[in-house]
């Protein structure tokens, strides 16, 4: 992958979907550590899926409503080189516990919300649909124009309802720095990410990418 075009793969849940994304140039790879969603791992499940995940690749840990404790506790049990924070939290206090880099998700509600994170205080911001009641993995598009009309001045993760399908007009219109999608690499089964898809998703990514570039 171009280098300021990069790939999460999210929500992953089995060691064996970590050589398949990783082979098609991830940047990163992601699972869920809190009890939220059909995606969610416990900390056995967990550690399993970040050990196979090689040096060089980002180990990432989801939390949603994350306290500081059990996200530092992960951190140190996965070997985890980022967290990604949904829902309530608090920011610093878990920033100081987990001693890496933080990305806060943020609902792409409107062009407030554009202008609030643009002041966390991380190292990432991530944009993601606006669905009462989920923290990311729904399928749901997030709503583009809104950081069209604002684009933000801080570099940013795009999530929400991205697929091999669409990610390349993503990249066209709003050249995120990361792209992070969970399942619309899936097959059938939730949680488990289709080979087939995976590459596709890369390959259209870095088509759009190349194309932006030239």
């Amino acid at each position: 992958m171009l280098p300021d075009q990069r790939i999460k793969y999210c929500g992953v849940t089995h060691p064996a979907d970590v050589e398949t994304c990783v082979r098609a140039g991830a940047w990163a790879i992601g699972a869920v550590m809190t009890p939220h969603g059909p995606r969610a791992l416990g900390p056995e499940a967990a550690a399993a899926v970040m050990s196979a995940v090689p040096d060089g690749v980002e180990r990432v840990g989801v939390f949603v409503d994350g306290a500081p404790d059990v996200v530092a506790r992960a951190v140190e049990d996965c070997g985890l080189t980022r967290v990604q924070l949904h829902g309530s939290t608090d920011l610093p206090a878990v920033a100081a516990a987990a001693c890496v880099p933080i990305t806060m998700a943020v609902p792409l509600e409107d062009a407030a919300a554009i202008e609030a994170a643009e002041a966390l205080d991380c190292d990432l911001v991530l944009f993601d649909a606006v669905v009462p009641g989920a923290h990311g993995g729904t399928g749901v598009r997030a709503d583009w124009t809104l950081l069209e009309r604002r684009r933000p001045q801080r570099r940013f993760v795009l999530a929400g309802g991205l697929t091999p399908e669409v990610v390349g007009d993503a990249v066209r219109r709003l050249r995120p720095f990361v792209l992070d999608v969970s399942s619309g690499v899936e097959g059938d089964v939730v949680g488990r990410k289709d080979a087939e898809r995976v590459r596709a998703f890369a390959e259209a990514a870095r088509e759009a990418a190349m194309e932006e570039a030239a």
